[in-house]
């Protein structure tokens, strides 16, 4: 395995679109009511969105790759308050998708440590997500990388084209210190480099 962690820019965006799609359709389409899908890939994967999402100085998306194959994504939120609580020093780790064929290879924690040391070079005090709280394995991966159940909530509204028993959702929190800062995470690039 020759995993890189590499920041979309702009010229990117093709390769994120298809990604994304790619990445988060045979994990989550069971979770949609009718138009629900359709909805959420138009609404996190379309071409305007990720253009101002790109634009943003507070959001970066990152593409893994092993080798030449692109295998996953991540988006992170730079700087967002920890829902329930003062946190406002805090790196919000949105989105971690990656192929089914890569499930249960160590993805998902290199993209963990990939956040933790963004997060680090940052100097924010705390990193979080937010988890679906029927997903125990995710969960468990989380607890495992030194997250801890913060508070739980539901999706909103605005979420109403997703089936009800999937909206619950748990805030999930790591505490960043000194420690963190001395681990060997894998470099962050420049994707097209």
């Amino acid at each position: 395995m020759n995993l890189q962690v590499a920041k979309v820019e702009i010229g990117d965006l093709p390769d994120l679109q298809i990604i994304g799609a790619e990445s988060y359709l045979p994990h989550y389409t069971h979770l949609w009511k009718n138009g629900g899908l359709e909805w959420y890939l138009n609404r996190c994967f379309s071409e305007e969105f990720l253009k101002n999402e790109i634009a943003d100085e507070n959001v970066e998306y990152y593409i893994v790759k092993n080798n030449a194959e692109m295998i996953g994504m991540m988006k992170l939120i730079l700087t967002k308050k920890v829902p329930h609580s003062e946190i406002e020093n805090a790196l919000y780790l949105e989105k971690i998708y990656f192929t089914k064929e890569w499930t249960g290879k160590g993805v998902g924690k290199k993209l963990i440590d990939a956040a933790v040391r963004r997060a680090n070079e940052l100097k924010r005090e705390y990193i979080w997500l937010m988890a679906m709280d029927t997903s125990a394995k995710p969960i468990a991966a989380y607890q495992k990388s030194g997250f801890k159940i913060h508070c739980r909530t539901n999706l909103g509204e605005e979420f109403a084209l997703m089936k009800e028993e999937f909206r619950g959702m748990v805030v999930m929190i790591k505490e960043l210190n000194k420690e963190s800062e001395k681990l060997n995470f894998p470099p962050l690039q420049q994707y097209g480099k």
